[in-house]
């Protein structure tokens, strides 16, 4: 098994020889997979992230979500070690926030990962037990760690899931993984 520092490597790799139209056409398919599921129709509240260039990206989800009524809520990095959850009311709401990524305007209404029913994650790398590499921060993981009931969905593109990705005992593990060809569920 390959060490998380040497699949990140491997992973960044892979991700940067995907061309624009393949991610656009990926994410799309993800969002809708996405959308199919029981668990994102049952839910009032939904966390979603506002992807980075080497990330599905889920704006079409986002969209629809507040379209359909549902409370959408995206990371936001509240200091140098963690993220929470703050509420986005439109995409045209998004700013500019920490390390360049998109995210809620501040003063947004933020909530504890136990309020939320959904959690989509992103990821590097996930595998087919629900193991999930991130970019190293662990800034999820912490997260995750106080989701409760919520149930945590890996959103991913095909060609980041892996035989295995190393898990250590903070990393938490994904309940579902969706990506633009197949569902996986893994842990109720």
């Amino acid at each position: 098994m390959l060490s998380k520092k040497e699949l990140r490597s491997a992973m960044y790799d892979r991700l940067h020889r995907m061309t624009e139209a393949e991610k656009n056409s990926a994410s799309a398919a993800v969002c809708a997979r996405l959308m199919a599921l029981p668990a994102y129709t049952r839910a009032q509240r939904i966390m979603a992230f506002l992807n980075m260039p080497d990330e599905v990206s889920l704006d079409a989800l986002i969209s629809q979500a507040i379209r359909d009524g549902k409370e959408v809520y995206v990371p936001v990095c509240v200091s140098r070690t963690e993220i929470a959850a703050a509420r986005l009311l439109g995409l045209e709401q998004a700013v500019v926030g920490a390390y360049g990524i998109r995210t809620a305007p501040e003063g947004s209404l933020k909530v504890a990962a136990s309020d939320l029913d959904v959690i989509i994650v992103p990821g590097l790398a996930f595998d087919e037990k629900g193991g999930r590499l991130g970019h190293g921060a662990a800034y999820y993981d912490r997260f995750l760690a106080g989701k409760g009931e919520a149930i945590a969905i890996a959103a991913a593109w095909d060609v980041q899931l892996v035989p295995d990705v190393p898990v250590e005992a903070h990393d938490v593990i994904m309940t579902e993984v969706v990506t633009d060809r197949r569902h996986l569920v893994l842990h109720q």
